[in-house]
């Protein structure tokens, strides 16, 4: 399984994401700061993880090596800009059949205003219909985070 890890920070998931690709699948961590990249991969050889590919990408739009499986999005989501452009662009880095999950913090309720790093869940699905993706599946997997899967509709044009 090939996974794109989008905005890995300090790596909580792209390692556990790695070990699970493991022996023969690769997790690409996708990030613009090269010391978050340099960090994960001191982490990855110290963990004795083979399966992890750091790569610095741009901003604005999405840049992996290769199609992938499965474009994980962990806390990252609201710090992109022009969000349905940079989706259906990422399309294109997408393997037929290919997934995208997102997990970001809610923008919603009493906290909202104290929680700038954060998205409605229903801006977030109309922005992800807009460039072409349908909604699969939400879980409630961890406190005040909303999490959801998506799937590219029609064709990968």
């Amino acid at each position: 399984m090939l996974v794109g890890d989008l905005g890995p920070g300090a790596g909580h998931f792209t390692l556990r994401l790695a070990r699970v690709v493991e022996p023969n699948g690769v997790v690409y961590a996708l990030d613009a700061s090269q010391r978050t990249l340099d960090d994960l991969m001191r982490a990855a050889d110290e963990g004795g993880i083979t399966t992890l590919t750091a790569v610095k990408v741009r901003r604005d739009r999405l840049e992996v090596p290769e199609p992938v499986d499965l474009l994980f999005v962990s806390a990252t989501y609201h710090h992109l800009h022009d969000r349905s452009s940079y989706f259906a662009e990422a399309r294109a880095h997408l393997r037929p059949g290919a997934r995208v999950a997102v997990l970001e913090s809610r923008r919603e309720g009493l906290l909202a205003r104290w929680r700038p790093h954060a998205s409605s869940p229903s801006q977030l699905q109309r922005e992800m219909a807009d460039a072409g993706y349908r909604l699969v599946t939400t879980h409630d997997i961890v406190r005040g985070y909303w999490f959801g899967i998506f799937e590219a509709g029609g064709s990968f044009d």
